[in-house]
């Protein structure tokens, strides 16, 4: 196997990242599960109180208010997610482009690279495929294709004959099973 060239993007950094996209996910989590506890928590207290639908609209607010603050976490923790996927996918890449090694590579650049190029596994894949075709046998002179060719028509005709040497027992054990159904029922 050839040797993975030296990664893009520093592999610590991007688990760095990872694990902070994975915070604020929690992070969102967390906000929302306490802004729905909170609202059931409101709704119980507003029964108390005279302006019961009022209260419940303003703890529904303040709910989503919260959630708000949730959404906007795990959208950001959602852009990390896709720029670390990215960075990991062009760490794979056999050849990776030479703008992608700067420090803020073009806009467009990275989704570029991954779908027109191969990854390190993908070469050594065709690279086995190649080194097997090229040690394969030699090919096979036009007297070797015609033998081989006669002999699967040969064994094609000999299959044909016994299937039909079989068609024609099953035809003649039909036909006396049915003389003898006749025959049983022409005696009483």
């Amino acid at each position: 196997m050839a040797a993975a060239p030296a990664p893009v993007f520093d592999p610590a950094v991007l688990e760095a990242r990872d694990q902070e996209a994975k915070a604020l996910k929690d992070e969102g989590k967390a906000i929302r599960a306490q802004a729905d506890t909170q609202l059931e928590i409101d709704r119980w207290n507003c029964y108390s109180k005279i302006l019961v639908n009022r209260c419940i609209d303003q703890a529904k607010e303040r709910r989503y208010e919260e959630r708000e603050k949730a959404r906007a976490l795990e959208a950001k923790a959602a852009v990390i997610d896709r720029e670390v996927r990215e960075r990991r996918l062009i760490n794979q890449l056999a050849n990776p482009p030479e703008e992608l090694r700067q420090p803020n590579p073009p806009a467009g650049a990275i989704k570029k690279a991954i779908d027109e190029g191969k990854t390190v596994k993908q070469v050594d894949q065709e690279k086995k495929i190649r080194d097997a075709e090229q040690s394969a046998t030699p090919l096979k002179t036009d007297a070797e294709i015609q033998a081989a060719s006669a002999e699967r028509d040969r064994k094609a005709a000999e299959k044909r004959a016994k299937r039909e040497a079989a068609d024609q027992q099953r035809a003649a054990d039909k036909a006396a099973y049915e003389a003898q159904q006749a025959a049983k029922t022409q005696k009483p």
